[in-house]
């Protein structure tokens, strides 16, 4: 089994990147936060989760182990195959997934391509089985509620994208951290809608 890999990004599209690893290109499958986060690197470290069946071997690449063991998370549950689980890793951070599943946020998971009601659902009450592990993956006890989180879940449910969200409240929350909430919130809005 393939864990980790370490090389030269040859190629990288939104969903996926191929590293040369001493002149072998391994193509893996990556969720858009890794792309994100990798983008305008000249080489990268990927931590990876072999899929293998009878009729295929993918490689997936995620930039943090907690993605990777999250998305092992979502592969156990039954109805959720690999696209999904990284349409669901490339639509919401570790740690907001962690705060919809203990609020049971059904409206913030439907928010992520091809998850509906039902579906939505089911993570819930699967994911809270497993919500020590989930946590632990997040950090102690989830993410605290902070003007940050506030402020995501605000833009999410005005229909704006988390993980788009997520990483333009982090740019904020830097540039002024004793920000208000409504600042923040003002600020992100003219961002998202430029």
């Amino acid at each position: 089994m393939i864990a980790k890999i370490k090389g030269t990004i040859d190629e990288l599209k939104p969903t996926e990147v191929i590293l040369d690893v001493s002149g072998v290109g391994y193509g893996l499958t990556i969720p858009l936060s890794t792309y994100e986060k990798i983008q305008a690197l000249k080489e990268t470290t990927l931590y990876v989760y072999t899929h293998h069946k009878e009729d295929q071997f993918k490689l997936f690449g995620f930039v943090t182990e907690n993605e990777r063991d999250l998305f092992s998370i979502l592969l156990n549950i039954s109805g959720i195959g690999p696209a999904m689980a990284i349409s669901i890793l490339s639509g919401i951070t570790v740690g907001r997934l962690v705060d919809a599943v203990q609020s049971e946020n059904i409206a913030l998971l439907t928010k992520i391509p091809g998850i509906g009601n039902t579906k939505a659902e089911k993570l819930i009450f699967e994911l809270k089985r497993k919500m020590k592990k989930l946590a632990s993956l997040a950090g102690e006890s989830g993410e605290p509620r902070t003007h940050k989180n506030d402020a995501i879940e605000a833009l999410v449910t005005l229909g704006f994208d988390d993980a788009k969200s997520s990483k333009i409240v982090d740019e904020l929350v830097k540039k002024n951290p004793n920000g208000s909430i409504e600042t923040i919130i003002k600020e992100a809005l003219k961002i998202l809608s430029a």
